[in-house]
């Protein structure tokens, strides 16, 4: 991506060179990988690189306000008040239900302030097999995020500061404790923290800086397994799947906890190329600021990211990381966000110096909706995910001899839209297995218990837009447990989300 492309406008709401770039080339800038490439060129051009770039106050480069990629990413969030998609009106037309605030929000916005929250409800139901059927369950949460993007706010060229806090509520009576599976069957009761309904906690601030040469450095308490495991169909709890699955690989959960302290430094070369290195605290959670957390153990980790066009309209994403941790164990690992350690309960290991893992990931399109075709009452869609079908795939391997799960697989089908006039509905069909460790079986039959070699997991869903900031899911999951005493469960579920 050449310098020179940049700076042709400083309107917040006019779509810049950049996006024009991106859709020319069908490239979705609410991955990550394309937004870090656009803000290490950002950076590069505020560190003296080129002259042309936009400029916020007092001439300091703006890198959410150039680049809204960064806040689609960061966040895990298709939208934010200030992105160049935020329409007003009425309620049934806008895209934040309480819209600006009499106009605050678009001061602040100007000042590079950004300010979003959004309600989460679900009501699901195990309602045949698993450990419990009964009356459905209801549980929900709340986030809210600030981004203070540092060039508009006149402090520094380049930087931004994000904050991510989380309530949540019901969460120790969701549908989880019913269906007897070692992965949740709803991912977002597991935070801030698992199966603890917490009045507010701050598990996300940090500060990413653009740099020369194409970099972004990031430093703080971040959420880098949602960041780093990125999928386009399978990636979201508020929007997407529910089950953890589904979600995220779970292997990332022994390297990575749920923002743990740690640093990263991407490199975006190109538009199809990028390289990314973290070192992290092998230990951490949601709900604590991670300074007690520093206890000699860490995880260091290398992803690259490929993302080609295929036949020149397909976009897609391929994913390689590998991670090292220090931690020794006495007894399998588990991650605190699933429910293995519930199920199985701890099993003494022979102990063991480090882990180690290997994962790969895609996202591919199969079919986009040509331009020429979109509806002209179509909803606006700039820089957001095309409107069409895709696969995605996970998979992981990491040693049978110190973790309860040595390999994972999961693969659908998803897609955005495609029924005449909704454009903003999601829908999704995927599959999930989680092998158990063979060494955790062998142990499991010596202290008198046992465990299936694979929990299996199908899940559906369909989120239809009632409107852009109100959206309604309905749910299927059907789990087979590893506990070979529990049936499979059949959870149905609708999910509520509003965004404000």
């Amino acid at each position: 991506m050449g310098f020179e492309t940049l700076g042709k406008t400083t309107e917040p709401r006019k779509r810049s060179t950049i996006m024009k770039y991106k859709n020319k080339a069908k490239t979705r800038s609410c991955k990550i990988v394309t937004a870090l490439a656009a803000t290490g060129a950002v950076a590069s051009c505020a560190f003296g690189q080129a002259t042309n770039a936009p400029a916020a106050k007092d001439g300091m480069i703006s890198l959410v306000g150039l680049e809204p990629a960064i806040n689609y990413a960061f966040r895990r969030n298709l939208e934010f008040y200030g992105d160049p998609n935020t329409e007003g009106g009425n309620l049934w037309d806008r895209t934040q239900l309480t819209g600006n605030w009499g106009g605050l929000r678009d001061q602040a916005v100007a000042r590079g302030v950004y300010l979003d929250a959004s309600v989460t409800q679900f009501l699901q139901g195990d309602v045949s097999g698993g450990k419990n059927q009964g009356p459905a369950r209801y549980n929900g949460s709340a986030d809210y995020w600030l981004t203070v993007d540092s060039g508009k706010a006149g402090l520094w060229p380049g930087g931004a500061i994000f904050a991510h806090a989380e309530s949540s509520w019901q969460a120790n009576k969701s549908v989880n404790g019913d269906t007897g599976s070692l992965l949740p069957a709803n991912y977002d009761a597991t935070m801030p923290s698992n199966g603890r309904s917490d009045n507010i906690a701050l598990p996300e601030l940090y500060l990413a800086q653009g740099l020369p040469g194409n970099l972004l450095a990031m430093v703080g308490k971040v959420d880098f397994a949602g960041i780093g495991d990125q999928n386009l169909f399978a990636n979201n709890e508020r929007t997407e799947f529910l089950y953890t699955g589904l979600v995220n690989n779970p292997i990332l959960g022994s390297f990575l906890p749920y923002t743990p302290l740690g640093a990263a430094l991407d490199w975006a070369p190109s538009k199809e190329h990028n390289l990314a290195v973290l070192g992290v605290q092998s230990d951490g959670n949601g709900t604590t600021a991670g300074f007690d957390n520093f206890n000699g153990n860490y995880a260091v980790g290398s992803q690259y990211t490929y993302s080609p066009t295929l036949a020149g309209h397909l976009p897609g994403d391929y994913h390689f990381l590998v991670a090292y941790s220090t931690k020794s164990f006495t007894d399998f690992n588990v991650n605190s966000q699933d429910l293995i350690g519930e199920i199985i309960g701890k099993v003494p290991v022979s102990k063991k110096d480090g882990n180690y893992c290997a994962l790969a990931s895609f996202d591919q399109y199969l079919w986009t909706r040509d331009a020429s075709e979109t509806p002209a009452d179509a909803p606006s869609r700039k820089g957001l995910p095309l409107v069409g079908v895709g696969l995605f795939f996970r998979a992981g391997w990491e040693p049978q001899d110190r973790n309860v799960i040595d390999q994972f697989y999961s693969f659908g089908i998803g897609g955005y839209g495609g029924l005449p006039g909704r454009d903003r509905d999601q829908w999704g069909l995927g599959w999930a297995g989680t092998h158990i460790s063979g060494d955790v079986r062998n142990d499991l039959k010596v202290l008198g218990r046992s465990a299936n070699e694979f929990e299996n997991a199908v899940e559906t869903f369909y989120n239809f837009a009632v409107t852009p900031a109100m959206h309604i899911s309905l749910d299927l999951e059907l789990i087979t447990s590893a506990a070979p005493s529990v049936d499979t469960a059949v959870v149905l579920g609708t999910r509520f989300q509003f965004d404000f």
